[in-house]
């Protein structure tokens, strides 16, 4: 949560960055993901999983434990799109999707809490559901 054009940042919800560098991302309960069997339809939702607040994030400064809960669906369209790139070993096949979410976070010590607008209010200028391969995996 912040206000870009005044660099005011108030709260950036994330885990710690691991030892290995690590960012950005973190295991969830497989119960926590659906996908339908045509893989154009994803649902993630997380309850009350535990993250920290870095207000100053990216420079040093003090955390705080925090709460957040996330409910997120992408829903492909009949249309399967794609691109692939031999020379650079990359493979993209994808559905465009619609995109809708929902988050809530919350500070205890802090006092803080945020919740956004329910999800069917939300959506996304651009989405997609889909797969790649590069590298070794192409």
């Amino acid at each position: 949560m912040s206000l870009p054009s005044r660099g005011d940042q108030l709260h950036s919800f994330h885990q710690p960055i691991a030892s290995n560098g690590l960012y950005w991302t973190t295991a969830i309960p497989s119960s926590a993901l659906q996908v339908s069997a045509d893989g154009r339809f994803v649902s993630v939702e997380v309850h009350d999983y535990p993250v920290i607040d870095e207000p100053k994030f990216p420079l040093p400064g003090p955390t705080y434990d925090a709460r957040v809960s996330v409910r997120a669906v992408w829903q492909g369209s009949d249309q399967l799109l794609g691109f692939t790139d031999p020379v650079n070993q990359f493979r993209v096949q994808f559905y465009q999707a619609s995109a809708q979410i929902e988050f809530q976070a919350t500070v205890s010590s802090m006092g803080f809490s945020f919740t956004s607008d329910p999800l069917p209010t939300s959506g996304a200028v651009f989405a997609m559901i889909g797969h790649d391969q590069n590298g070794t995996f192409f």
